[in-house]
């Protein structure tokens, strides 16, 4: 069993984030601009000492690596921000980790193959980066640049296949001709074809190609656009209307996830899941929070997870959102609140498991 956790690399400065925002803007300014909305309302988040790290800087990666590999995370799941065009957005982390790094951690990408908006980040609307996929040309230079990522022997493979998740497959127009343009190159150069993991979520609906390997259910927003009752819906309808909070219960989402029975063509599925959520920060009253994710439900549910027999799904891979998503309320790293306990949890429901 291998705990894999999504990794957002956006703390570092990156040259369209300062055209945009300013110059030196990171996901820090959205995380320090929480506000408290309601009396027990965790805002601002802070990280454990103030640890307002730079991903630019080669040991606060490793410093992470530490941290993953004491509490049993086995990998991160870097979103990877390739729009086409000559277009890519912090690369950084994962560059610096495969050229500087030494230390063991396993590791693969997710495309997040979306354009950038600017009312992530608030009310403000308009493209920032569109996500535009090209011909062959564009293809082949993609492949080029994960090619070296792919030759390292963290870089997470599946029988030799090297794992690649995408976010959005049903957007990727001719995504099976990239594929085995991807897969010719490859093969070309001595590896096996790519193992493609696609996302299910209300941007994928449902499985887009004939070619993907397995699946994993984004949470918690699969949960919240696809389980909810028509009341939740309407009530969710209601607050983005009305700039209200979207409540949600933790424990809830999770029966959910854990009780769900939808099968994908009898593909794998990887079982994911979310430690918490809470993106106020970044949308103020227009937002949607999870309430009740403590360390202790999210030890309990997690447990509940990996039980789960659920068909065709399995434990080879649990994924988790998120290692670092802060501006969202989803990160295992630790806080001025809960300290290293949502670390601690994966770790402990990690060696029960393993005994």
């Amino acid at each position: 069993m291998r705990i894999l956790a999504l990794y957002l690399p956006a703390y570092h400065k990156d040259i369209i984030n300062d055209k945009t925002w300013g110059k030196g803007f990171t996901e820090w300014d959205n995380v320090k601009k929480g506000k408290k909305l309601f009396n027990d309302h965790y805002q601002p988040i802070v990280p454990l000492n103030k640890n307002y790290y730079n991903l630019a800087n080669k040991k606060d990666i490793e410093n992470q690596i530490d941290m993953a590999k004491k509490y049993k995370i086995s990998g991160f799941i870097f979103y990877h921000y390739w729009f086409g065009n000559n277009i890519t957005a912090l690369t950084k982390p994962a560059e610096i980790l495969k050229d500087e790094i030494d230390k063991k951690i396993d590791y693969c990408f997710c495309w997040a193959n979306h354009s950038w908006i600017k009312n992530w980040h608030g009310n403000k609307s308009g493209i920032i980066a569109n996500q535009e996929y090209g011909d062959t040309k564009e293809w082949l230079k993609h492949i080029k640049y994960l090619f070296p990522f792919f030759a390292d022997d963290r870089y997470i493979k599946i029988n030799g296949r090297p794992m690649l998740y995408i976010y959005n497959m049903s957007d990727i127009p001719n995504f099976n001709q990239m594929l085995d343009c991807w897969n010719d190159f490859l093969e070309q150069n001595g590896f096996k074809k790519l193992y493609i993991v696609e996302f299910i979520s209300s941007k994928n609906k449902k499985l887009s190609s004939l070619k993907t390997d397995s699946v994993v259910e984004f949470e918690p927003l699969y949960t919240t656009y696809f389980d909810i009752s028509k009341f939740n819906l309407l009530k969710r309808f209601i607050c983005k209307k009305t700039s209200r909070i979207d409540f949600q219960d933790y424990n809830k989402l999770w029966n959910y996830i854990i009780n769900r029975k939808r099968t994908y063509n009898e593909l794998p599925i990887q079982k994911g899941c979310f430690c918490g959520w809470d993106n106020s920060s970044r949308k103020g009253y227009d937002c949607m929070i999870v309430k009740n994710n403590t360390p202790e439900n999210f030890k309990n549910n997690l447990k509940r997870l990996i039980a789960n027999k659920r068909k065709y799904s399995s434990n080879d891979f649990i994924i988790i959102n998120a290692w670092n998503e802060w501006s969202e309320g989803a990160m295992l790293e630790p806080t001025e609140k809960y300290k290293y306990k949502y670390l601690e949890a994966v770790k402990e429901v990690h060696d029960y498991y393993e005994k």
